[in-house]
């Protein structure tokens, strides 16, 4: 039988990158997403938003009625508003704590009594280098991005005797439409998009391919003895304290 993933925020971005890895790799796939997919015989799709019980309801309905029994999960979802602690609105705040900490919670809570079961399983979440880095206006995405990572490594040390993996891959700067609404908040999206490729010591935005590659690479039993890692995907951003084009020999 096949290994089946059920991924989150799977319509585009490193999501969507993901799912075309795992089809690509025999995987069938049960996306989720506030966009539609069109369904196939290896990809079923559940359309809502992670943040309600209703969704992972529709995500078990799917699950049974295809008889798949997931032995993966990637929770690629998430949500960000611009601002800081004054500026942010309680309703803010609850949307971006529903998206990326609570739909992360209800998605394992969906998927890992399976996995308990079968004695195998693993989860990949997508933090940020901002799980562990603080970034200007950005105090709600970056809090839950920190919740995610020590999330993930409480999941990793309460299942690991259970057969079940959890490991969080922490991306830099990556050209996803996410990053894109993003840029458009800012007052001159050009100069903002220079700073950040230049900053970068590969010079440019990492691909969202560039990242899905490491979380298939976690999904699989390559990874057998990785379990509450956080592998970093940001092309040397926070590598160090500063850097500058013609320093080193460049």
């Amino acid at each position: 039988m096949n290994d089946v993933a059920v991924i989150t925020g799977a319509a585009s971005g490193i999501g969507g990158a993901t799912v075309r890895r795992l089809l690509g790799k025999g995987y069938k796939v049960l996306g989720v997403d506030t966009a539609r997919m069109e369904e196939t015989e290896d990809l079923g799709w559940v359309t809502g938003d992670v943040s309600a019980a209703s969704t992972w309801q529709a995500v078990d309905e799917a699950l049974t009625r295809r008889d798949w029994q997931p032995s993966a999960l990637v929770v690629a979802a998430a949500y960000l508003e611009v601002g800081n602690v004054l500026q942010l609105s309680d309703d803010a705040w609850a949307k971006t704590i529903g998206v990326n900490l609570m739909g992360l919670v209800f998605s394992v809570r969906c998927v890992l009594p399976g996995m308990i079961k079968r004695g195998r399983g693993s989860v990949v979440t997508i933090g940020s280098i901002d799980s562990y880095m603080a970034e200007q206006g950005l105090v709600s995405y970056c809090s839950s991005k920190g919740a995610i990572l020590q999330f993930t490594r409480a999941l990793a040390m309460d299942h690991a005797r259970q057969g079940v993996r959890a490991n969080c891959v922490s991306p830099g700067v990556t050209d996803t439409p996410f990053f894109r609404r993003h840029l458009a908040t800012a007052k001159d999206p050009e100069t903002f998009l220079r700073g950040r490729e230049q900053r970068n010591p590969i010079g440019r935005l990492l691909d969202p391919d560039e990242v899905a590659s490491t979380v298939v690479y976690l999904l699989s039993d390559d990874a057998s003895g990785m379990t509450g890692a956080n592998l970093v995907v940001d092309g040397g951003l926070t590598v160090g304290f500063d850097f500058r084009t013609g320093a080193g020999g460049d």
